[in-house]
């Protein structure tokens, strides 16, 4: 473009150039004949000529309309606007900013609008006039088409609801509803935007999900055989007992006195275990010696970690029953840190029917882009119980993770890793520090202060370790995955433990808050939400 506009200067100050010959020695022609020759060639040379002139301008601002609605339609492409009316409103604006007209001309026309995944700018402006209008000139018009660069978007918004965040759950929600506004879009084709809830505290609650996501809980083996010695040995193929689990013993014909009783299960095999008696604190062997004889039935029903029941001895040496609840804990083994699907046992969580240990009143909820079920759902979460952030923060990768398509379903199932424009985020918000491991479905031995006390901690360390060793292990486990991680230090002030970990487990020092009270965590979380949808445009 701009090599032809200077083709056109040079010829045209060519042509001007020779006029102006004309014209001088026209003047100075002092013949008769001459003055009236070239009087006439004046009249019809300089129409010509600023003819030529208004050619050069149209070519020189039909290249600067086009620069203009370039830029204003690539503009539109990158912004969030997705009505038509906010779509007009921002390109009208851009066009109009990067077009300088003179005096007396206009724009007459301006267009942009969506369709599929393109948006098309189209605009027209009155031509220049610099000689006399000798025929009709048609605006001058420019196109322009730019595909939409977008990106889907999967977000986990993983939440702190322990007992600590009491005075401000009210700013929770109204900043996690913020977010919420922000970022799950109106329209959701051709590009999506989803969100799901992940509310923590002694666990994560998994609702409706529990069994999709867990799995049922172990039921009652048959018992085959019992031995008349001391201790009994009891054969029950494949039972699936741990040793030092307590198994409780009905329906036995000929050993009655094994019915309807708790033992503890040692020198456990895969087929058989030893019985033994607990009291006080202490155990001794079930002598079957001078009991009857074993003939036949029976069932071992499992009363540990994965069963309805968990009979368990307490750090101060006492012997709770408690239930399972709909919440999960710590996956261990060595699925540990991955996001292996619901085939691979995750944590089980029970509690005492008097409220020792509850399990967070609100569930989690997958991905989803009805944004008034997320509000309602956000309206629903409360706060009791510890910190267990490395749980939650485990489900929060679970659920923008395509390993657990089977157990969020629909439109709810994330995405496969490495699509084609998609974007996977999970949003990390704690208060405090994370006091709470896990031993065998129970806040374990060596949890932290605020956590439940002696008589509520199972007598064993945490089978995973340090909490914040665990939740280290996950977030570079997630950033091996692409996903992008914003993590929010809540009221932490000089917890370094706390701060380290958010400023470690953030994708990068951008992507961490550290807000202190309700106004401020509202902004943070708007920040977030605003930075999410910037990556969505220029990803």
């Amino acid at each position: 473009m701009e090599k032809i506009t200077k083709q056109v200067a040079r010829r045209i100050h060519g042509m001007t150039g020779r006029v102006k010959a004309r014209c001088v020695a026209g003047l100075r022609d002092e013949r008769g004949a001459t003055a009236v020759f070239f009087a006439v060639g004046l009249l019809l040379l300089a129409p010509a000529t600023m003819g030529l002139i208004d050619i050069y301008m149209i070519t020189s601002q039909r290249g600067q309309l086009q620069d203009a609605l370039d830029t204003a339609t690539l503009y539109v492409a990158r912004s969030s606007a997705t009505a038509p009316a906010a779509i007009q409103t921002a390109g009208d604006s851009a066009l109009r900013a990067n077009l300088k007209l003179p005096t007396g001309q206009v724009i007459t026309s301006s267009s942009f609008v969506l369709e599929g995944i393109t948006i098309k700018g189209r605009a027209s402006i009155t031509p220049p006039t610099v000689g006399p209008r000798l025929w009709a000139q048609a605006d001058i018009s420019a196109a322009s088409d730019v595909l939409r660069n977008s990106n889907n978007v999967e977000v986990a918004l993983v939440l702190d609801t322990t007992g600590s965040m009491s005075a401000q759950m009210s700013n929770l929600r109204t900043a996690a509803k913020d977010l919420v506004d922000l970022v799950v879009k109106d329209q959701q084709s051709p590009y999506y935007t989803k969100l799901a809830v992940v509310p923590y505290s002694y666990g994560v609650n998994l609702g409706a999900f529990e069994n999709a996501a867990r799995g049922a809980t172990k039921g009652p083996t048959n018992i085959s055989a019992a031995s008349k010695t001391n201790p009994v040995v009891v054969t029950s193929n494949n039972h699936g007992l741990y040793e030092g689990e307590r198994v409780y013993i009905t329906g036995v014909k000929g050993m009655t006195q094994l019915n309807g009783k708790t033992f503890v299960a040692t020198d456990v095999t895969q087929n058989t275990f030893k019985l033994k008696t607990w009291s006080s604190g202490s155990t001794s062997n079930a002598n079957g010696t001078s009991w009857g004889g074993y003939t036949s039935g029976g069932t071992a029903q499992c009363r540990g970690e994965g069963c309805d029941v968990h009979i368990f001895t307490t750090v101060s040496n006492k012997q709770n029953t408690w239930n399972k609840t709909s919440c999960a804990t710590e996956r261990t083994g060595s699925d540990a840190y991955t996001d292996a699907g619901p085939s691979s046992t995750v944590g089980w969580h029970y509690r005492d029917n008097s409220g020792a240990a509850p399990c967070p009143s609100a569930s989690i909820m997958p991905l989803s882009s009805n944004r008034t079920a997320l509000k309602a759902h956000i309206d629903t979460l409360d706060d009791a119980g510890s910190t267990a952030g490395q749980i939650g923060l485990a489900w929060g990768w679970y659920m923008v993770s395509p390993e657990w398509a089977s157990a969020w379903t629909g439109s709810s199932a994330p995405a496969a890793y490495g699509t084609r424009e998609l974007l996977k985020v999970v949003v990390l918000m704690t208060d405090g520090a994370f006091n709470t491991p896990y031993c065998r479905g129970v806040a374990a031995k060596d949890a932290g202060s605020g956590a439940p006390n002696t008589d509520s901690r199972i007598n064993c360390d945490g089978t995973n370790g340090d909490p914040y060793a665990q939740a280290a292990k996950l977030c570079s486990a997630m950033q091996a995955k692409g996903i992008i991680i914003y993590t929010v230090g809540f009221n932490v002030g000089s917890e370094t433990q706390v701060q380290n970990l958010m400023r470690n487990c953030a994708t990068s020092p951008e992507y961490v808050y550290m807000p202190n009270g309700g106004a401020e965590l509202k902004v943070a979380f708007r920040a977030i939400a605003q930075d999410i949808n910037s990556l969505r445009i220029a990803k």
